[in-house]
């Protein structure tokens, strides 16, 4: 059996997700096995995930994935070099998968590592200096300054999920991994596109616009039928649609209690950002409206959205994103396989939460963390019945009807 990563948010699980684990099947064989390494309950764009983790898990189990494994919320709330890092390097860790698969607009992997090769050399860190002076964000100073070295490849990062796949490289070469990277060509509406259009595969963003309005049921002919049932259950149960806005009151009462020194160190010492984002704290009454306030060209909004939620969760910029467990969030058809064939890396994989407090000492801080990064994600939610704090520790994975129970709890 061979055993495929993919990394992911499925914020939701849509159509256009279902024909990457299928082709990916076509291209590697019909009997691998799809490991998914999935963001939690806080994704990369810096914003809580419409569905609850265990739920989206679920329903990536349900639409053909063998495991879900979470990913290091330190990663999940990352940049795209972060989210890359984590994902990759907890399927490194594993020493069971034979190969990572992730989608992109150009589907040519030669010319992407090509492009890794650019970024890493020698030549590109003068101009890189040059455009960041200029005030350009990172990632599109980074864009200037390959573009002086090969306008093709520097094309390539216009792409959101060239640009991802690239830092996906980027890390498997860091990690020396084994690991056999494989491109799958997106197909469908542009990443964060924000219209539907018939026929086609979606981009999530758009799907999430339309729950968040109200108008959920127009999403049904581009959501899997079981990813569909998740959907509507978490809406009928009050579970869904999680946001920000549901504990507006709460974000901005502690983003105005912060210091303006503890401000600074969520923006890694950046003066400049720090003080865009206190006076938009001051003079702004909703978390969206201090996003508008503090963006600019050089601070793009997905970076401020991520450092407003890392202050509010006091996640703190030392803890780097890496893997040092992962919890088991839902087992399909081979996911026993694969928890059997990690076993001799030694990396914990927790499947039933009540496990963890066996783990080592020195990781219980990192999941007292995680702990009470889910609690206030509950207060995201928009039933009351899921305010109450400690749900991680009444939830168990789904497993398929076709897996037998007898896993290990941890590895």
């Amino acid at each position: 059996m061979k055993i495929c990563g993919i990394i992911a948010e499925y914020n939701p699980f849509h159509t256009g997700h279902a024909y990457h684990i299928r082709e990916t099947r076509r291209i590697l064989g019909s009997d691998t096995a799809i490991l998914c390494v999935m963001s939690g309950n806080y994704v990369q764009r810096g914003d809580a995930a419409i569905l609850e983790k265990y739920r989206r898990a679920r329903a990536a189990v349900r639409c053909g994935a063998d495991l879900v494994v979470e990913m290091p919320l330190s990663a999940a709330l990352s940049s795209a070099q972060g989210f890359a890092w984590g994902g990759v390097e907890l399927l490194t860790r594993l020493q069971c998968v034979d190969a990572l698969s992730f989608g992109s607009e150009c589907g040519d992997l030669q010319a992407m590592q090509e492009t890794v090769s650019l970024l890493q050399s020698e030549a590109l860190t003068p101009l890189l200096r040059k455009y960041l002076l200029s005030g350009l964000s990172y990632a599109a100073a980074q864009q200037q300054a390959l573009a002086e070295l090969s306008p093709a490849h520097a094309a390539l990062l216009s792409s959101a999920n060239n640009t991802l796949g690239i830092e996906y490289l980027s890390a498997l070469r860091a990690l020396d991994s084994s690991i056999t990277p494989v491109t799958v060509t997106r197909r469908g509406a542009a990443h964060d596109a924000e219209a539907l259009r018939e026929g086609a595969y979606p981009s999530a963003s758009a799907l999430r616009q339309l729950i968040l309005s109200g108008k959920a049921g127009d999403c049904l002919p581009y959501l899997p039928r079981e990813s569909a049932e998740e959907l509507f259950s978490a809406l009928n149960e009050k579970e869904a649609p999680a946001c920000l806005s549901n504990c507006a009151d709460a974000l901005l009462s502690y983003f105005r209690r912060a210091e303006p020194d503890t401000i600074l160190r969520y923006t890694d010492g950046d003066e400049g950002l720090a003080s865009r984002l206190l006076r938009a704290i001051r003079t702004q009454t909703s978390f969206d409206a201090i996003c508008s306030e503090a963006q600019t060209r050089c601070y793009p909004l997905a970076r401020i959205r991520r450092v407003l939620l890392h202050l509010y969760l006091s996640l703190d910029n030392s803890v780097p994103p890496t893997a040092e467990y992962a919890r088991v969030l839902a087992i399909g058809p081979r996911g026993r396989e694969i928890l059997r064939a990690s076993q001799d890396s030694g990396f914990p994989l927790i499947v039933k939460p009540t496990s963890e407090r066996s783990l080592p000492a020195e990781l219980q801080p990192r999941l007292r963390f995680d702990e009470l990064a889910d609690d206030l994600y509950a207060l995201m939610q928009p039933g009351e019945a899921y305010h109450i704090a400690g749900a991680r520790f009444r939830k168990t994975p789904y497993v398929s009807p076709k897996v037998h129970l007898d896993f290990p709890s941890t590895s």
